[in-house]
């Protein structure tokens, strides 16, 4: 009877073992799958800042060239609807268009995280890029208003946000010494992408029309996207976030001061971006004059992207944020708002080219710095997402104050409204900083 009951014991701790092992091989044929699905090996850990990482590097800069330089070219697609397809329309309808492609760019990243836990980053690049180009191949199809917010906005921009979420957050994990130059590199994308987008898609729509000016744009998307996104993965296997919203990490007093910062940010941003071309139309320039310096915007804030990550180790991210939204929102009152003067305005122009964008290279700089990796890709979500809302909520708001207050030819209130969201965010930038300094007990004022 004990021989019985000694065997029926030992079966049953034999059993236990052997459940214990298989949970072990799925757990661990789970983390296989993710690490190959990303080309990974734990045993032959890849360096950082170095060989591949600068192919990372790359290949995300080229990502951001697309997802963001499309939605910067966007502007000549508006000109086009505004002039010539929906001549009868209201401008502030029309905005819709661009303003739901912008905002779910910005908004829709949140939806890379659950993404990358099932699919890895490699494949969550890729769907991204098929949900984009689907977007702008329907687009090319498109005839009424709602066509184009469907397709050109909701559609692209959350394919686009996917591969501008994958694109900022790759870099953090392949660079350490280097992360700011290279975040700062990928950064600038936007704004190189816009120097040869805007040209192109003005071309193509001027001799076959704004439907083949989607699809060849749609084609470019397509081949660049998916080699680049071919060629992501994580330098080493990094833990997924079991949860797609990390209540924890995103209401932290820090994380919340820096989506508010980055909320108001945005909605400054707009006010330049969106009018000042057309103050200077009404100041007596030419349409074609007012292009080629939003091209030269784009130059310029393109370059000063790649130097702020360069020059973030050095000087400090947070302090460069600081001085530049400062900047940027005393110029808007000294010299947008108080002058009537071209020269005024052109110095302006090149000033805030420099310092007004800013946070769209550090901001992804200062996350990767201070939150753990495995959450990376999350507040980048979340951030873009905040960044996002405050397009679509401040985009048309100041749209109807230009048209109601301003009878579209009075822009006092709106570059008012731009200087103040810059000031305010520059305060809460500042709290921000404070929070980080007692969280990570930083002695050191370069932060």
């Amino acid at each position: 009877m004990s021989s019985n009951n000694q065997s029926k014991i030992e079966n049953e701790a034999s059993e236990v073992k052997g459940n214990k092992i298989k949970a072990s091989n799925r757990i661990e044929k789970s983390s296989r799958r993710i690490s190959s699905e990303n080309d990974v090996s734990e045993k032959n850990e890849i360096l950082p800042d170095k060989g591949y990482a600068w192919v990372i590097m790359i290949a995300s800069f080229f990502n951001i060239v697309l997802a963001f330089g499309s939605f910067n070219a966007f502007g000549v697609f508006q000109t086009y609807y505004l002039k010539s397809i929906f001549i009868n329309e209201t401008a502030e309808k029309v905005a819709w268009i661009s303003t739901m492609s912008i905002g779910c760019t910005l908004a829709g990243g949140l939806l890379a995280d659950p993404l990358i836990r099932m699919y890895g980053i490699k494949y969550t690049s890729l769907i991204g890029t098929m949900i984009a180009t689907v977007g702008l191949l329907l687009a090319s199809f498109s005839t009424q208003i709602w066509h184009y917010v469907l397709t050109q906005g909701v559609i692209f921009g959350t394919g686009s946000s996917i591969v501008v979420n994958i694109s900022l957050s790759v870099p953090a994990l392949w660079f350490e010494r280097h992360r700011g130059l290279a975040i700062g590199v990928v950064a600038s994308g936007g704004g190189f992408g816009a120097l040869f987008l805007i040209p192109t898609i003005t071309q193509v729509i001027k001799h076959v029309g704004i439907s083949w000016a989607f699809r060849v744009l749609c084609a470019v998307y397509f081949v660049v996207t998916l080699v680049c996104g071919l060629l992501l993965k994580p330098r080493k296997t990094f833990i997924v976030q079991k949860k797609s919203f990390d209540k924890e990490t995103v209401f932290r007093p820090t994380s919340l001061l820096l989506l508010l910062s980055g909320f108001l940010m945005e909605a400054g941003y707009n006010v330049p971006l969106l009018y000042f071309p057309s103050s200077l139309v009404d100041l007596g320039k030419s349409k074609e004059f007012a292009t080629n310096m939003i091209m030269g915007f784009c130059f310029i804030s393109a370059v000063s992207r790649l130097a702020f990550g360069y020059w973030s180790k050095k000087i400090g991210a947070f302090n460069i944020t600081i001085v530049s939204h400062l900047i940027t929102g005393i110029a808007t009152l000294s010299m947008w708002f108080s002058s009537k003067s071209v020269t005024v305005y052109l110095a302006y122009y090149f000033l805030i080219s420099i310092f007004c964008a800013s946070y769209l290279s550090l901001g992804p700089i200062i996350i990767a710095n201070y939150y753990p990796q495995e959450k990376v890709s999350v507040m980048n979500g979340v951030t873009y997402l905040i960044m996002g809302l405050s397009v679509l909520i401040f985009s048309p708001t100041t749209g109807a104050v230009f048209s109601k207050i301003g009878h579209r030819t009075d822009y006092s209130q709106i570059i008012l409204i731009g200087a103040i969201f810059y000031l305010f965010s520059a305060i809460t930038f500042i709290i921000a900083r404070h929070y980080i300094k007692r969280e990570h007990n930083v002695k050191t004022q370069i932060l």
